[in-house]
């Protein structure tokens, strides 16, 4: 697992556990949220909506990764509504016809949609959408935690898959 520990940094654990492409920072980069205060403030070392975090900035990402787009723009996104905006009137002018943000957020959706069902089809199941045991059991200094968002939560981050 790159660059955060997920015991002490519990929305970067939830994306580890549940991003289409195994643990990857990037793909839903709740360090942001959980310690740089950007886009919002939520507690990093309590589980209570990690995975509303993790989710959609797993949807944002997909979608900024659809574009092209730097994945720093998810910066600029979460702490300035209007650069979401931004990136619509672009998409807008791009294409010669208007891109509303749900449009924009749905091609995020849909690309890990189509990412779950290739996984599936390669045989994951939710028992790959969780952590290595240790995780759960090796508290970590100097917090002394361990990863606690049940695998019950886990399994509800792609709910907006049919």
């Amino acid at each position: 697992m790159p660059a955060y520990d997920p015991r002490a940094v519990k929305g970067i654990g939830v994306t580890y556990a549940t991003s289409t492409m195994g643990a990857d920072h990037t793909a839903g980069y709740a360090v942001a949220t959980n310690v740089l205060g950007i886009g919002g403030s939520l507690d990093p070392l309590q589980a209570e909506g990690q995975v509303e975090l993790s989710r959609n900035l797993q949807i944002a990402t997909a979608s900024i990764d659809c574009t092209g787009l730097c994945l720093f723009v998810a910066f600029a996104v979460m702490d300035d509504s209007s650069a979401l905006d931004g990136i619509c009137e672009m998409l807008s002018g791009l294409y010669g016809r208007e891109v509303t943000v749900d449009e924009y957020l749905g091609l995020g959706k849909q690309t890990l949609a189509d990412e779950r069902k290739f996984n599936a089809a390669a045989g994951f199941a939710a028992a790959d959408d969780r952590l290595p045991d240790f995780c759960k059991t090796e508290k970590l200094a100097p917090h002394d935690v361990t990863f606690d968002v049940p695998d019950d939560e886990l399994d509800t981050v792609y709910n907006f898959v049919e």
